[in-house]
């Protein structure tokens, strides 16, 4: 039997009884608004319109959470509204139109279409927008900019470093779930952290979480199919009047390759390649001080490293002993922080008519230690510090190149903007970068020949040929060895 305009009306109006109290109401406006919203910026995001990381952080992550809180608020709301009606004595007939789970009712018929239909649109809307938290949580954007000041260093850093292009969870968390969930859960401490206002600075560094480089690095840098020497050339720039050149030379043997292939030797090829095996025991959390080394070589012989007078370290500690990978040399591959006189070596070398500025390095190295009270200020005041010194003390060269000189006050103001930052209390000197030995101990933590097995046959060498052979130093002119080998 068809239904009666009356039959409508009481259903329609048991619900709205129902929902008729703030709390449903609320959960209504809610999910409808957020659901929406949502809607918009996936249509957004796909025509390329979302590139504001807040933007992203709001429509994928907080909108859910108000969606779902909504839905949650309708059921909630009207199961409160019945009970207070039966608390007020309601009769019979007005608790009959709570409605009811029955089938043959076509109302109800209806009613269970519009509720499997609404619940399946919001299956795709949640769906959708987990879809996109992730990806959101993913991009370099979302790493290096939502929390834009304790971040600001490391990704200033990265935007200056050869893994630009690197997408910042391929190194830090790399292929698989289980290191997701790992990297998520570890977010969510993060995420508390910077709330409460708690965390570090400057952010300390190594990150002892990190997931080994064979399962990061090495999925593009494929260490034992490269092997042999490489040549370097560091160009140097004093801090006289001529800024004048240096220019040094040398054969670093890198090395690698492996048993298998037929060749192998070198620095990579005796840390970190599957025919030898280092592990380590550092005495502090950065790693800078080095107590014991245990070699296992590729024919099964094992060599305990450690310093004369001192105490081994407890048992339980030599169990867990770190195995050496390629960041406890390259630890900083991405977030290196350049002293003030390499990066103005870098500047001037990448700008060769900035040799015609006197003083030019000294000046600039001079600004960039001034120490300044934000990074603004600090970029500001280094660029009007080199200007003032040229409209000062070089009054005709500031007057007849003020294009060379306002381009060598800028690129200064960068030198520091990429090295300082002073809400993070972070610069140069905070983060030893363990390639080499020039600034911080690097390689000299375990090559310093204090190092030696407990016989005294074996210790860690300090030669410099051991890792690189100079070919030229601090030679004023830069070397032609296109010329020395047509010599040849």
């Amino acid at each position: 039997m068809a239904a009666t305009t009356g039959d409508r009306r009481r259903f329609f109006g048991r619900l709205f009884n129902y929902a008729n109290n703030g709390l449903t109401i609320a959960g209504l406006v809610l999910t409808t608004l957020s659901g929406l919203l949502i809607i918009v910026f996936v249509i957004a995001q796909l025509w390329g319109g979302l590139d504001n990381p807040y933007i992203g952080l709001f429509a994928y992550v907080f909108l859910p959470v108000i969606f779902v809180l909504g839905l949650i608020e309708i059921p909630i709301g009207m199961w409160r509204r019945r009970h207070k009606l039966i608390k007020e004595g309601a009769t019979e007939e007005e608790l009959s139109a709570f409605p009811k789970l029955d089938f043959n009712d076509p109302h109800m018929r209806r009613f269970a279409t519009i509720v499997i239909i609404m619940t399946a649109l919001n299956t795709v809307i949640l769906g959708a927008a987990s879809f996109f938290a992730i990806e959101e949580m993913e991009t370099v954007s979302f790493c290096g900019e939502t929390c834009h000041t304790i971040m600001q260093p490391e990704f200033t850093a990265y935007q200056n470093s050869p893994h630009s292009r690197v997408a910042c969870v391929d190194c830090h968390i790399g292929p698989g779930a289980s290191w997701f969930v790992k990297s998520k859960l570890d977010g969510l401490r993060q995420v508390w952290h910077t709330a409460l206002g708690t965390y570090q600075h400057p952010i300390t560094t190594p990150l002892h979480t990190l997931r080994p480089a064979r399962e990061t690095c090495e999925q593009c840098h494929w260490p034992n199919k490269h092997h042999g020497d490489k040549l370097r050339i560091f160009s140097r720039y004093g801090s006289d009047e001529k800024n004048t050149p240096s220019y040094t030379a040398m054969l670093l043997r890198t090395g690698g390759g492996s048993l298998d292939i037929g060749r192998a030797g070198g620095i990579h090829w005796w840390h970190i390649y599957s025919d030898n095996r280092i592990r380590f025991v550092s005495s502090d959390e950065s790693r800078e001080e080095i107590d014991w080394v245990e070699l296992t070589t590729a024919d099964g012989e094992t060599r305990v490293y450690t310093r004369d007078g001192d105490e081994l370290p407890p048992q339980d500690t030599r169990d867990a002993a770190r195995i050496m990978d390629c960041i406890d040399c390259h630890n900083r591959p991405t977030h290196t922080f350049h002293p003030p006189g390499k990066a103005m070596d870098w500047i001037i070398d990448t700008h060769p008519e900035f040799v015609d500025l006197p003083f030019y390095k000294r000046q600039a190295v001079a600004a960039i230690n001034g120490g300044y009270d934000s990074h603004a200020a600090g970029m500001a005041a280094v660029q009007k510090a080199v200007a003032d010194f040229y409209a000062t003390e070089y009054p005709e060269l500031a007057a007849g190149d003020p294009e060379l000189v306002a381009r060598g006050a800028e690129w200064a103001a960068q030198a520091y903007g990429k090295t300082v930052f002073p809400a993070m209390d972070t610069n140069w000197e905070t983060h030893s970068n363990n390639i080499g030995h020039d600034d911080f101990p690097g390689c000299m933590r375990c090559h310093d020949d204090e190092m030696s097995t407990s016989d005294g046959e074996h210790t860690i060498p300090m030669d410099c040929e051991t890792c690189h052979i100079f070919l030229v130093e601090d030679s004023p002119d830069y070397p032609d060895f296109a010329y020395a080998l047509e010599a040849d």
